[in-house]
């Protein structure tokens, strides 16, 4: 039976250019090691730490990820993403280009049996009021159009500077808000689900309540940790290359 992974919070372009080599071959090594077909890959928000999509361009220090996103799917992975709050401006392009399924903010399915709520998670914490106001605007199509218009030679810089704030500001929240987390999840559990995974926050952690299961998958910057199901049952792992 073919397994599932779960990652997020890879942020690629957000780290210098010796920092950021490093992950991307601790990332590769890892798609090497899932590449087998009829696996599922779901990369739950913030693989870039900045994505928009202009009508001719696209931010180019992705290419080495996505080329090798594009080898899996050609074996027969198959690659699900859902938008976090750095890459949540995206079109057609990871869909027709790259091949990825492209899901909305919310996922559900069943895996094994098993019923999934996907979920990135920013805002699940109550302290982040600010930033649920700004993800109103940030996502305000008449506001995705204005910013369109900017050259991408501005326009993708700016973003850059725009993400590093928005993560120094999810790393400075006071680190009290998993009761937040755990009340999220125990409200879906509530609803029939037995599996709720998301991201965000950058700090690992799997959480069993009763047969049901929270896994926060951390971040691939400090932790490189990941979800695995396989044959029912999900565990949490830390990649070391």
């Amino acid at each position: 039976m073919e397994k599932a992974f779960f990652i997020s919070d890879i942020h690629l372009g957000a780290e210098n250019d010796i920092e950021e080599q490093k992950k991307i071959n601790k990332l590769i090594s890892f798609f090497n090691y899932i590449n087998q077909p009829n696996n599922r890959l779901y990369i739950i928000g913030d693989l870039f730490d900045f994505w928009f999509e202009y009508k001719y361009a696209v931010p180019n220090r992705n290419y080495r990820i996505l080329f090798q996103i594009s080898k899996l799917i050609e074996n027969n992975v198959d690659v699900h993403f859902l938008p976090g709050n750095h890459d949540s401006w995206i079109k057609n392009f990871l869909r027709d280009q790259v091949g990825m399924k492209i899901h909305p903010e919310i996922h559900t399915t069943e895996i094994h049996s098993k019923k999934f709520y996907l979920f990135h998670g920013d805002g699940i914490s109550k302290k982040d009021i600010g930033y649920r106001i700004l993800k109103k605007i940030f996502r305000s199509r008449f506001n995705i159009f204005l910013y369109g218009l900017l050259h991408p030679d501005l326009g993708i810089p700016l973003a850059r500077l725009m993400s590093s704030t928005s993560r120094k500001h999810t790393a400075d929240l006071v680190l009290d808000d998993e009761g937040d987390y755990l009340e999220f999840a125990t409200n879906k559990f509530n609803k029939g689900f037995d599996f709720v995974i998301v991201g965000h926050s950058h700090r690992p952690k799997l959480e069993k309540i009763d047969q049901h299961i929270f896994l926060n998958l951390g971040d691939w910057i400090n932790h490189f940790s990941y979800g695995m199901l396989e044959s029912g049952e999900l565990s949490l792992h830390f990649w070391n290359g």
